[in-house]
């Protein structure tokens, strides 16, 4: 977290290799990303922007995306990402088809879309940023609700987000980020009873209610 354009997005972008022009080094599984071919990254990495982009076709191609996944991947999922209660209100299922832009879907629906695609893949780890920035408050808890589930799976997670109660009590650590620095990095509660940086001390006076 920290103050906008601090570099939390391209944090996450140098992380998935798309950034390859920078200094110091990123390690996956103690691995030099540099030496990870971008496609065999990508398999093990799935990231899910702020603002999903759906194709007008049906939910289950936008979940596959062309690729071949077996019933039970998708429908593991679909369970997941607790799409399958947004499925079981239309009449036609995974064969509903979204729109132009996945006008027919809340945005909350088209977030959890874009989990379940990624789901689908099996990551190691899973990149969100900002993914309830869009959201209106309702929305907002059923999406954190999803990735609160995921975390108690197991699931890795570098989250970028201004929802503090959600870093606060699913976050094992807060990075607090300026100016593409890292200003201070802790366990969540110690970041946000103890802050150390007279910065952090400032930010958490502003955006804690």
């Amino acid at each position: 977290t920290g103050p906008s354009g601090c570099g939390k997005s391209t944090l996450l972008k140098l992380i998935l290799g798309w950034l390859p022009d920078y200094r110091g080094n990123i390690y996956f599984d103690q691995q030099d990303i540099r030496t990870i071919a971008p496609a065999a990254l990508e398999e093990q990495i799935s990231y899910i922007e702020q603002n999903v982009f759906l194709f007008n076709t049906t939910i289950r191609e936008n979940i596959t995306l062309g690729e071949s996944f077996t019933e039970e991947q998708i429908n593991n999922a679909i369970e997941k990402s607790a799409l399958v209660n947004d499925l079981s209100s239309m009449p036609d299922g995974l064969d509903t088809v979204v729109g132009e832009e996945g006008r027919n879907l809340s945005g909350g629906q088209k977030q959890r879309v874009a989990m379940a695609r990624a789901l689908c893949l099996g990551p190691e780890v899973m990149l969100f940023d900002e993914p309830t920035s869009a959201l209106d408050p309702e929305m907002v808890i059923e999406v954190l609700e999803v990735m609160q589930e995921l975390a108690k799976e197991g699931m890795t997670m570098v989250v970028v987000t201004h929802e503090m109660g959600f870093a606060r009590t699913v976050g094992d650590r807060v990075i607090f980020l300026e100016n593409g620095k890292i200003i201070e990095e802790a366990k969540s509660e110690d970041f946000f009873t103890h802050p150390k940086s007279e910065r952090a001390k400032d930010f958490l006076s502003k955006v804690m209610h």
